[in-house]
């Protein structure tokens, strides 16, 4: 994302009121990843290209250890579960891909890309979002909201996990963002940490739902 973009978000990150910030996310990913209509990485997030998007994006795939069904919110054009479908398979793991965003113009996308799963896309703000199913597995980021949203947007999302499923939660950062210890956050929200991986700018650590 431009310096720019990303300044101005910053700015809002801490202070804003949540609907000041949400609107100005949604602009500056709708801006950024919709700039370079032939790059599926750039409408995915990524502007580095295919390398580094198997080096950051990958370790997801150590979180699922069976099949299911896997949501992935926040899912952009859908590279990422396209991506983790191949990845899983590659261990004879089957996934049924679900997504969320909060740009219709990615969700096109998505459906587009994953066609015979069109309709399990749907628009929608991840914050407000209130499930009407439960899945194996549940991938999000803490950057979609503000720190102080954090317990009440994990439990949300937590709530859309079924029972013996996982939620797995990223960070991908800037070098020049501040590092966030993803699992002792959610050892200190109450949730039990099964397992982590990660590279250099991203972590991902993932909860198993126990009821």
């Amino acid at each position: 994302m431009p310096t720019e973009s990303r300044e101005r978000l910053g700015s809002l990150y801490a202070n804003a009121p949540r609907d000041v910030y949400f609107a100005a996310a949604r602009a500056a990913i709708r801006d950024y990843y919709l700039a370079q209509p032939s790059n599926p990485y750039r409408q995915s997030g990524r502007s580095s290209g295919a390398e580094r998007w198997l080096e950051t994006r990958r370790c997801i795939a150590q979180a699922v250890h069976r099949d299911g069904d896997f949501l992935d919110v926040g899912c952009a054009n859908g590279l990422l579960l396209e991506s983790l479908i191949q990845w899983t398979g590659e261990r004879g793991i089957a996934i049924r891909p679900h997504g969320i965003d909060f740009v219709p113009e990615l969700v096109a996308l998505a459906r587009q890309r994953l066609a015979p799963h069109s309709g399990s896309f749907t628009v929608a703000n991840a914050f407000y979002w209130r499930p009407d199913r439960q899945f194996d597995f549940v991938r999000t980021n803490l950057e979609y909201v503000q720190p102080d949203d954090w317990p009440e947007f994990l439990e949300r999302q937590y709530s859309a996990v079924a029972n013996g499923g996982r939620l797995i939660v990223c960070h991908y950062r800037n070098s020049d963002d501040e590092p966030i210890e993803v699992a002792a956050l959610l050892h200190r929200l109450g949730y039990a940490v099964a397992g982590q991986a990660g590279v250099a700018g991203t972590s991902a650590v993932w909860c198993e739902r126990r009821d």
